[in-house]
């Protein structure tokens, strides 16, 4: 009998390449998210701590103090709004990932079950060949036999 060739395995390789590909690109999204929230976090610590200093006495360090909060807002904002194109980057790259990882298991698990047919099906032609041999010597054995009693009764 034929060994056993799994007639997908080249799309098996393409989908297993697409996966880890996915999976590189997921992995760089993560590390960009969560390089985006912490610079969101060191900027609201920095914004925080605008905060909490004395309040400046004249109106030259009143007016300074309020241009740096409102660039630390708008910085803050910015972060967040980078933290969050990030964050759906990444969920975006994990539903990608996983679409590739249910296409790589649904082939694996078809070349396990054809394989398993195949081992099935060649243990049924190894018994078979057992089998029409056993029957290939008990015929001649018999037929050996026979004819010794045939000869005998002549």
């Amino acid at each position: 009998m034929k060994r056993y060739v799994f007639r997908l395995e080249q799309v098996l390789r393409v989908r297993q390449a697409q996966e880890e590909l996915a999976l590189q690109e997921l992995s760089r999204a993560n590390r960009a998210l969560r390089a985006a929230l912490s610079r969101r976090e060191a900027q609201l610590t920095h914004y925080l701590e605008l905060y909490r200093r004395e309040p400046a006495a004249d109106v030259t360090g009143f007016r300074l103090e309020h241009d740096e909060r409102e660039r630390s807002a708008a910085m803050l904002a910015e972060a967040q709004r980078v933290a969050a194109e990030a964050r759906a980057e990444a969920e975006r790259r994990t539903q990608e990932w996983a679409v590739a990882n249910r296409r790589v298991a649904a082939l694996e698990r078809l070349d396990e079950r054809r394989r398993a047919e195949h081992e099935v099906e060649l243990s049924r032609a190894e018994a078979s060949a057992v089998d029409d041999l056993v029957t290939s010597r008990w015929i001649a054995a018999n037929a050996d036999n026979r004819l010794a009693l045939t000869e005998a009764r002549s």
